[in-house]
């Protein structure tokens, strides 16, 4: 066969007819063997090569005004034939960008102009029609699969212009993966691939392949693919959907709006946190405090299973969610949706400790809402009439909470409880310039602040699997903070990407010391491993470098924010103010806020809504909205506060940074 093939033992691309290199030692059964399995593979990829085209996609560029750019092609499935139409499934990746034209390449080379007939964002794939007079050949999706675990696939797409087959053997590795709606392979998958069919030995279909992309996106769109792993849309659930993208109807993944009551998604605890307003779950009477039993008949022990229970389901369907209330059990029928009204995430201006079941108001912030309303030492009860519990309960109850509306707060203070009521401030908007107290460095002497800088160092940082050059700014004796106690004590940390080229962070750092030490804030500086360029794999490798950090010394888990100098009013912007943004989204577990230059250009990011969990926020140097970048506000439609940081110098910077904590 005349492709390219990739094997599971071997893990290469081989041009020509399949082989595998056979050890010295190896038995004449297993020459058999893989020699049979190779036959086999030829002969299950034959059957389904016919129906694999290629989809190439060209648009305008927006680098230069004008310019006609061609992205890499990826794959598609023929689906079926009605006369001159021919409908074509491919991945959703060929409409990430602007397309001015798709097109699409039989595999006699001829190339077709297609058109979108339908998309289903739930399950990144897309519905493609052409015209054509030629006899195509299309595969038979089944009405259900239920190939067991270990089984082989084999993977296949075509590339290049004489449309040679690429093939790729793996094992399917595991079901109901990416929250339910794909399956897994370890075949070795391209970007190109993408499109492409999934069969098993046999030559039925098992799936279409899809980008594993990241959460966050990457500096382009086939940039995210992990060489260990692929997914795949199952085959039977796309015959299911296939007549509604015939229709012309979009399918979208169904939202409820409940928010985890829980820092981990897999402690076993279904506790409501709160619910999003104007949301589903709102609009059906579930509550905040609710503890959820069952999701459409599957009993539920943790918010994993929740979202795994859901995360089949499209907009418009409907669910049956059990929860128990006051000790009684009630059924609520949910008809899901394809959106809920953005975060607008709110703040009291506390900075709050985990006691025993308590939350304790360690300090509150100058210029707060709760600024000469609440004290140090109160310990909050109910928010709006639901318990508290913990902080990071109270924490999502805030982020979710709707804007300019008045709370009532009940309060135990010297052994009585009482009400409060004060109304949250909005994230988004002017950075927060008021201080806790005891963080405050205005009132040191000259002295006071010499020894306490003396008590801070930088040293190089490293990790054994990363190659770039990194360094660290920190108190000499420290200890970690243990994550379930918070302090008010606790620090921030700021991670800060250098310029491509810069090789020099202890240098960088330097200029840093004072400003770090005075603020509370634990630094990272990193510098590219390429001197030319940040790249798409280093972004693990800056979370990484963070949680490395968070060992050495006492930071607050959600004071965790990344950086560029490009963020400082007289900072130069460069490829690490991108950067910042694609690691700040796509690894939002760890970041809790980006900060980056207006002059940006952002990363081609696979935008999710801001999440209440591990929701984040963005500070840029900029005074008015009106200076803001053109496509900020597709990230405050995602429900990203952008804070205005005005003139913001290393201090402003730093202490936004540690406020991250504040709630």
């Amino acid at each position: 066969m005349n492709g390219i093939f990739t094997s599971r033992i071997a893990h290469s691309s081989l041009i020509g007819l399949v082989l595998f290199a056979l050890p010295a030692s190896t038995s004449a059964d297993d020459i058999q063997y893989r020699q049979e399995m190779a036959a086999a593979v030829r002969l299950a990829t034959q059957r389904v090569l016919p129906s694999v085209v290629t989809v190439e996609v060209i648009g305008t560029s927006g680098t230069v005004k004008g310019e006609v750019a061609q992205d890499a092609p990826t794959c598609g499935v023929i689906v079926g034939q009605d006369g001159n139409a021919v409908e074509i499934l491919a991945s959703n990746i060929v409409l990430r960008g602007t397309a001015a034209t798709i097109l699409v390449v039989l595999p006699n080379g001829s190339r077709h102009a297609a058109s979108v007939v339908a998309k289903d964002n739930h399950r990144d794939l897309v519905l493609l029609k052409i015209e054509t007079d030629e006899q195509v050949s299309a595969v038979d999706l089944p009405d259900q699969s239920q190939l067991p675990i270990g089984s082989t696939t084999i993977a296949i797409g075509r590339y290049g212009e004489n449309q040679s087959p690429m093939i790729s053997t793996g094992i399917l590795s595991a079901t109901g993966r990416l929250d339910g709606i794909a399956i897994q392979t370890d075949a070795r998958v391209s970007a190109a691939m993408y499109g492409g069919p999934l069969i098993d030995l046999y030559g039925n279909v098992l799936g279409i392949l899809i980008p594993a992309v990241a959460a966050g996106g990457a500096e382009d769109s086939t940039s995210w693919y992990d060489s260990g792993i692929a997914f795949a849309i199952p085959a039977d659930v796309i015959a299911k959907k296939l007549q509604r993208l015939r229709d012309g109807q979009d399918i979208n993944k169904g939202l409820i709006g409940i928010v985890a009551g829980s820092a981990d998604a897999n402690e076993a605890d279904t506790t409501i946190a709160a619910v999003r307003t104007r949301s589903p779950a709102e609009a059906a009477g579930i509550k905040a405090g609710d503890t959820v039993k069952s999701v459409g008949g599957q009993l539920v022990r943790r918010h994993q299973e929740i979202k795994q229970a859901l995360g089949s389901l499209d907009a418009g369907e409907s669910v049956a969610i059990v929860v128990t209330r006051d000790d009684q059990e009630m059924t609520f029928d949910v008809t899901l949706a394809d959106s809920i009204p953005p975060l607008d995430p709110q703040r009291l201006g506390i900075v709050a400790s985990q006691s025993d079941a308590n939350v304790v108001v360690d300090a509150t912030v100058a210029g707060s809402p709760s600024d000469d309303v609440l004290l140090a030492g109160d310990v909050i009860k109910k928010f709006g009439g639901n318990d508290v519990g913990n902080v990071d309960r109270l924490r999502r109850q805030l982020i979710t909470a709707e804007s300019d509306q008045s709370i009532e707060l009940k309060v135990m203070r010297d052994g009585k409880l009482i009400t409060k009521t004060l109304t949250p401030q909005s994230i988004g908007g002017p950075v927060q310039e008021g201080y806790p107290d005891a963080w405050s460095s205005d009132e040191l002497t000259d002295d006071s602040m010499k020894e306490l800088t003396k008590n801070w160092a930088i040293a190089e940082i490293k990790l054994p699997d990363a190659a770039n050059v990194a360094a660290i700014l920190a108190p000499k004796a420290s200890k970690p903070s243990k994550d379930d106690q918070p302090s008010a004590q606790d620090l921030g940390l700021l991670v800060l990407l250098l310029e491509p080229g810069e090789k020099d962070p202890q240098k960088v750092l330097e200029s840093w010391k004072f400003d770090a030490a005075s603020s509370g804030v634990v630094m990272v500086a990193i510098a590219s491993e390429d001197a030319s360029r940040w790249q798409a794999k280093e972004v693990q490798v800056i979370a990484n470098f963070a949680a490395a950090a968070m060992k050495k010394a006492p930071i607050h888990s959600t004071a965790v924010a990344v950086a560029s100098s490009g963020s400082l009013a007289k900072g130069k912007v460069s490829a690490a103010d991108s950067m910042a943004i694609a690691v700040a989204i796509s690894q939002s577990e760890t970041f809790f806020g980006v900060a980056f230059g207006t002059d940006t250009r952002p990363p081609a990011v696979r935008l999710r809504e801001n999440e209440p969990a591990t929701s984040l926020q963005i500070l840029m140097p900029v005074k008015d909205p009106i200076d803001l970048p053109e496509w900020i506000p597709a990230l405050k439609r995602a429900g990203y506060p952008v804070v205005l940081g005005g003139d913001v110098d290393q201090q402003v910077l730093l202490r936004w940074c540690r406020l991250l904590q504040a709630i």
